[in-house]
Parts: C-alpha cells; structure tokens; sequence
C-alpha cells in the first residue's frame, strides 16, 4: 500500500469512512476492507491527540507485517478532528491535498481551513457567507442537491459529490465530503480534497455556456437562484446587479423595500403553489447609495428531486433593470 488514505472521522469512530485514496476519490467506503486492523488504534490516537503518530503493525502472515503505519491528523476550523492522512508502508509522497470545512446553515456561512489545498487555493480570506459560496465555482452540477441536503438538516445525515473550482492557473476538481453533526444539526463539517489528478476538472455545461451567452448577449439582464422556502438569494448566475447594497455582512431579505414584501410574498406563494410564472415588474431594491434600484423581475420554478416531494423549493428569478 503506497498511495496516502484520506479517512474522514467526522461522526462517531464506528461511521468513520475511506474518502479518498490518493487522488482517486471513494464514496465512504467501509475501512474494514481497506485498513488493517491493527492500524486502527494508531489512527483513533492520531485523531485523539491532534499530533502525527508513525507506529509499525505487528508482526503476522498479513502482507502488512511490519509495516510503518504514519497518521497525520486533519484539524477543522473549529479545532476538532475533521479527518486522518494514512500511509501504511514506504513512501516519500506528501498527503492526499485536502482542507477541512465548517458550514453552518442558519447564516450560510462557510469557512475553510484552505492550507492543506496548497498556495493555489489561499484567497487571503477563509470565511464566505450567502451567495459568496459558490464565487469560484466554475461547475457544480449537484449544487441545488447540496444546497437542500444543507437546509434540511438531519442530525448524522452526509453529503458527498464532485465540483471544479477556479484557481488563477485553471481548474480542479474537488472532492466534498460533509456530515451533519448529531446534536447541533445548523453545523456541517466536511472536506474539499483535490481529486484533480484522478478526475480531470469538467468545463460549464451546455446549458451553462448558453446561459452565459445570453447575459452577455443582454447587458441589462442578472439571473438568480432564490430559495423559496426562506425568499433567500442562494447563487447569482450573472454576478450581482451594479449598485445593489449587496455584501456578505447584509441580509439580501431587507433588501426589497418595504412597501413591496407583500408582492413579493404572493409570488413566492403563488410559485410553489404550482403556478409556472410569475412577474414582478418595478420591484424596488435597496441600492449602495442609500436609494433604491427599480428593476423588473421574472419568476419561474427550478426543477428539483422528485415532484411529489412538494413544493418546488429552488426558483430562478430573471432580474432587468427598469
């Protein structure tokens, strides 16, 4: 065994799980069939102490015998013990890339721990909130699947997929693994490993180029998509409209004016109520400079899971300034 193990220990030690083997990603595979069991104690002690441990295996019939064992301990944000580097034998590789990441799902805040990504990732921040999220995804096909799974928050329950991500030199393909925690089901704790080598990074989707070409094509057009449950604006397709009050520190809900929440409400309704379009022309927003931007606003529901799940969660909202 020469290739470096990635084992996520974010839930209880019986749970823990092979996400990936050197680049090449696993979907939480069991470790029963892929570390020896006398490893076992050397990895709960790398994640009980923080510190790395190399230890060998005992001697035996197994072609493991003897072997050095080295656990290197992945630490979150938060300080607790988000995953374990195992290489079981010689090698002078480094560690599968990865970074551990808290999301907690009340205030959409994400925060990564990006070192252990390489100097490629550091964006000289580690802390994103709302639609900041996904500022440098190029592609993440399951990104509505994520962002319900997040939302609804079943203690013990976990997520894992693929998504490319922009860096100044280009594209990778990452790996995210998240659970979410079983008393505190706001948090998620999860990581984001560089699986570039093994799963080459995917270019926008047709329809994603398509719809880049028609915001190019109408300079005045912003797309959007909101989350009907909480009115929240979770990506924005286009980039922000110029000129809104829009950071991540503002609660894009206090951003329609006052006197048009009522609109805003009976469309929201009248979308999951099943109607297919709605439009909301004139809808006041809040603007950078204290006044208001008027811009006229087309509402449709965005396919999603199974339709008789309920209500259409996830809406795309077609934003033109008036």
């Amino acid at each position: 065994m020469t290739d470096w193990l990635l084992i996520e220990t974010l839930g209880a030690p019986e749970s823990w799980s092979l996400v990936a083997v050197g680049t090449a990603p696993r979907q939480w595979k069991s470790l029963a069939r892929t570390v020896p069991g006398p490893a076992m104690p050397i990895i709960a002690a790398a994640r009980a102490s923080g510190e790395p441990i190399e230890h060998p295996l005992p001697r035996s019939r197994h072609t493991w015998s003897q072997q050095r064992v080295r656990a290197v301990p992945v630490v979150g944000p938060d300080d607790r013990l988000y995953a374990v580097h195992v290489l079981v034998g010689e090698g002078d590789t480094a560690p599968t890339p990865a970074a551990p990441y808290l999301y907690t799902n009340d205030d959409r805040r994400l925060e990564v721990a990006s070192a252990g990504l390489g100097p490629d990732f550091d964006r000289g921040r580690s802390v994103w909130t709302g639609t900041e999220t996904f500022e440098h995804v190029e592609r993440f096909d399951d990104a509505l699947d994520w962002v319900a799974t997040m939302a609804r928050a079943t203690p013990g329950a976990r997520w894992l997929g693929e998504m490319t991500i922009r860096i100044p030199d280009g594209l990778r393909t990452l790996l995210t693994a998240a659970r979410c925690d079983d008393t505190d089901p706001r948090r998620w704790r999860g990581l984001l490993v560089d699986i570039t080598e093994s799963v080459p990074p995917q270019p926008k989707s047709v329809e994603a180029a398509t719809v880049d070409t028609l915001i190019t094509a109408n300079p005045g057009l912003y797309l959007a998509v909101v989350d009907t449950e909480q009115v929240r604006v979770l990506r924005w397709i286009s980039g922000p409209i110029p000129g809104l009050r829009w950071s991540a520190d503002i609660e894009e809900r206090t951003l329609p004016h006052p006197a048009d929440l009522d609109r805003i409400r009976a469309a929201r309704n009248d979308i999951r109520a099943g109607k297919l379009e709605q439009s909301l022309p004139g809808l006041r927003l809040a603007a950078t400079d204290g006044g208001w931007l008027r811009v006229d606003a087309e509402i449709s529901p965005l396919p999603h899971g199974d339709p008789d799940d309920g209500p259409p969660r996830f809406a795309l909202v077609r934003f033109e300034i008036s």
